[in-house]
């Protein structure tokens, strides 16, 4: 089997990064590339590739996100739109929890495209530092561009281990074989064992640690600085379920953010009340909203609320922009139709799936356009931020501080010609105010991103809390389908490809049908 080196390139194939070392032996190189300074390794953490295609389709859709509970399909969407020969079909097998979700013998997305290729850059670029003259890989520089590899690195394996993996649980032993956690560079390098859920914690709290190094200040929000490093802190001890350490890095995380914006949070979030749709169209269905075919404007001026560095971004990450599915009831419930801005700004009516109900389509329907007017940033941001900390907040009994934190996101989010605080909230228990800032902050995740589903993974451990759910149904008309969420149906398999060329894991295929349309 031979397998080449892209000439000039970093970028490194699925099979180079998951092949063992006897496979490739006769690799045989093909050009070089021989940097010999920081400044020129470092443009590698500027590759598209680190912040692309992670958990994402070839059409940059999610099926782990139809796991969850944001969406729903319609008779029309099932049976017409997700064909046999879908090319994502995958997503409907989710939608109705058909395993197994994808074609064993066909490497998906999520581990080709996403995690291992861009974990394969930063490897690349760890690596290639430490293997500088001393004077260079030694340098203040050095470490900050390694500290900003080894965040980007911790970032994918977190998720991915909660995405391959179960959730982790503090009081159970998390001995379950998840992924490997990968860190050489070259191909020629066998990967490791398969690591544990609780291995894989201890392997990213490494990196994390190794990550304090980062810079204060990025030019862009793709690479992690100083607060984006302390904010993943967060968001790791956030799944460990150590409350106290999470409000301790969250509080550390924001304070830094906004000492950096002169103590001013409107330059951290953005002011949907500073938002307006200009008219560029006339609405052509009936009952459809005029103003999804028209230009987002911010009154202030500002361009840059549809790009990478937007101010709300922490760590960005590309997210899928949610206009393919139709929002959940339950999704839409969450939102106060003339208060909530996100509501009046994003979630319109136009034509659904297949056009007007007497020609046999759907009719108007609900969609959410917060992703394509705006941007959706599956990574980190700072109303995520602010939302752990509010979280921590009151999972620490501190209520005054997590709804002080709640209302200073409410300012930025609903109708400022009317009370933008939570309404009654100091008089809220401790857990019916936790229950508003968790869906505040399901309000605030990308639509159709594997962040909700996480959530729902989470949350299965706050035992007969209103959030926690033990099961997810899904509805397609007057069909049901359900699965319990602590179970094999939340949890990805590795395809047999991945598991042929690296026979020392000693696992065994897949050997389930795999049926194109299950019904």
């Amino acid at each position: 089997m031979k397998t080449s080196i892209i000439k000039n390139g970093i970028i490194l194939t699925l099979a180079v990064l998951f092949a063992s070392c006897n496979d490739f032996l006769n690799v045989d190189p093909v050009g070089k590339l021989i940097p010999a300074k920081v400044s020129e390794l470092e443009n590698l953490l500027n590759n598209v590739n680190t912040v692309d295609f992670q958990f994402l389709d070839n059409n940059r859709g999610c099926f782990y996100a139809l796991l969850g509970d944001n969406i729903t399909l319609s008779p029309n969407q099932a049976e017409r739109m997700y064909y046999e020969t879908h090319p994502n079909i995958d997503r409907y097998h989710a939608y109705i929890f058909a395993l197994p979700y994808t074609n064993p013998e066909i490497t998906n997305y999520f581990w080709n495209w996403g995690i291992y290729r861009s974990v394969g850059l930063f490897n690349t670029t760890i690596a290639s530092i430490q293997n500088l003259a001393a004077a260079e890989s030694g340098s203040v520089q050095a470490k900050e561009v390694i500290a900003e590899a080894k965040a980007g690195r911790a970032w994918i394996y977190l998720q991915g281990a909660l995405v391959y993996g179960p959730m982790y649980n503090p009081d159970g032993a998390n001995d379950k074989k998840v992924i490997p956690y990968r860190v050489d560079e070259s191909p020629l390098v066998p990967n490791p064992q398969l690591s544990t859920v609780g291995e894989l914690f201890e392997l990213i709290l490494q990196d994390l640690t190794d990550a304090l190094d980062a810079p204060d200040v990025v030019g862009n929000p793709i690479r992690a600085g100083k607060a984006a490093v302390l904010a993943l802190h967060a968001q790791y001890y956030m799944y460990k379920r150590d409350w106290n350490k999470m409000l301790s890095f969250s509080d550390e995380a924001w304070k830094l953010a906004l000492q950096q914006k002169s103590g001013d949070v409107g330059k951290l979030i953005y002011d949907f009340n500073d938002f307006e749709y200009i008219k560029t169209s006339e609405a052509v269905v009936a009952g459809a909203d005029s103003a999804v075919n028209w230009d987002l404007r911010h009154k202030g001026g500002d361009t840059d609320f549809k790009l990478s560095y937007n101010r709300e971004n922490l760590l960005y990450r590309i997210s899928p922009t949610g206009t393919s599915h139709y929002p959940s009831d339950e999704y839409l419930a969450l939102f106060n139709t003339v208060s909530d801005l996100r509501y009046k700004l994003f979630l319109m009516k136009t034509e659904g799936y297949g056009g007007a109900i007497d020609k046999g389509g759907d009719g108007i329907r609900r969609y959410n356009y917060r992703g394509s007017k705006l941007l959706y940033n599956e990574g980190l941001t700072y109303p995520d931020l602010l939302l752990m900390r509010a979280e921590a907040y009151a999972r620490t009994n501190n209520k005054a501080a997590a709804l002080t934190d709640l209302n200073t996101l409410r300012k930025y989010r609903y109708d400022n010609s009317l009370s933008t605080d939570l309404p009654n909230g100091a008089s809220l228990s401790n857990d019916e105010l936790l229950y508003e800032i968790i869906k505040e902050r399901r309000r605030e995740q990308p639509f159709e991103s594997f962040q909700r589903t996480l959530d729902i993974k989470r949350y299965v451990y706050d035992t007969g809390k209103a959030w926690s759910k033990t099961e997810v149904v899904h509805e397609i008309g007057n069909k049901t389908y359900t699965a319990p969420v602590n179970d094999e149906f939340y949890t990805l398999p590795i395809d047999n490809a991945i598991i042929s060329l690296n026979p020392q894991w000693g696992l065994t295929p897949d050997t389930r049908p795999y049926i194109p349309k299950p019904q």
